[in-house]
């Protein structure tokens, strides 16, 4: 393939990735601050949710060092790459669990309510992020062990892990992807058929996770799917190093999309995101404030259950 090709794809990915970090960086910091500064906002389900921030922020900065080596067109072997990328791949897949472990959240909520209750937010939230890393640490070790000096045309994790551990890797995340649709439809079909019995705090999550993992099937879901088809086809070179790292547009989509879900569903988020930045003269005379105190159309919130059990 022509290098002509090569840099003008280079280019344009790292025009993606720059775009993206700004509304992505901006979008994760606030669900951290609101969490912070906002008692009200600091639940089981919320706290799980600045887990995810804090994995895209890692990720959105570790693609910033991936559109460097795209503009400068540097082609690095694997045993340099990888390492240099192993805490990228880390939370690339600590934040695929994540979005699992929402829902199984959900779940619990649902079926186990009183345990949910009575486990503190702390322990609950180290339990079920305990996952998360285990399978992020298998990955990781597996990739340094089967490490190699094959040059690559793209530093970034489906190219920077050996050809077996990346197709573990991307088919493992369409098996948890497809398992996570499945487990929210159940979820959705049993909560249908509540009704009205059904807490409506549980029922206003449900409405606002649906968002999420509409955005969630659209954006990481296409990610891995595209890359591990793109092998499956039996793809080799550069035609599949080109066509895998253009899969980085969904998984950019993926980290930046919670916050603006949240401010767009939830209420809550919403005046607590007016009382963080009203202490900004510029905000409180911005078409955005206004806009945010008025589109009360949607009553939602992130999750009332009791900050401290």
């Amino acid at each position: 393939m022509s290098s002509t090709i090569i840099m003008s794809n280079n280019i344009f990915i790292a025009t993606e990735i720059f775009a993206f970090n700004i509304l992505g960086l901006f979008g994760n910091v606030n669900i951290l601050l609101l969490t912070y500064f906002t008692p009200r906002l600091r639940s089981k389900t919320c706290y799980l949710q600045c887990g995810l921030s804090v994995s895209h922020i890692i990720c959105l900065l570790f693609e910033v060092s991936n559109a460097i080596f795209l503009f400068t067109g540097i082609q690095l072997k694997r045993n340099v790459c990888f390492p240099a990328i192993s805490l990228y791949i880390f939370f690339i897949c600590a934040q695929a669990v994540i979005m699992l472990m929402l829902v199984v959240d959900l779940f619990i909520i649902v079926f186990f309510t009183t345990i949910y209750l009575r486990v503190h937010n702390i322990l609950y939230t180290i339990l079920m992020l305990s996952i998360p890393f285990l399978y992020s640490s298998f990955t990781v070790s597996w990739g340094l062990l089967k490490m190699d000096e094959e040059v690559i045309l793209f530093c970034n994790p489906p190219i920077g892990l050996h050809p077996i551990v990346s197709r573990w890797w991307s088919l493992s995340n369409v098996t948890m992807n497809t398992f996570t649709i499945i487990l929210f439809v159940f979820l959705i079909a049993v909560l249908h058929h509540r009704g009205k019995k059904e807490r409506s705090d549980t029922r206003k999550l449900m409405k606002r996770l649906k968002v999420s993992v509409i955005v969630f099937v659209f954006s990481w879901y296409m990610c891995t799917l595209g890359v591990d088809m793109f092998a499956a086809l039996g793809l080799t070179g550069s035609a599949l190093a080109i066509l895998q790292s253009n899969m980085v547009f969904f998984a950019l989509l993926c980290y930046t999309q919670p916050f603006y879900v949240i401010l767009w569903r939830s209420s809550e988020y919403r005046m607590a995101f007016i009382e963080l930045w009203s202490c900004f003269a510029w905000f409180k005379e911005s078409r955005l404030k206004k806009w945010l105190e008025r589109s009360g159309k949607i009553h939602t919130v992130a999750s009332t259950y009791s900050s401290k059990t």
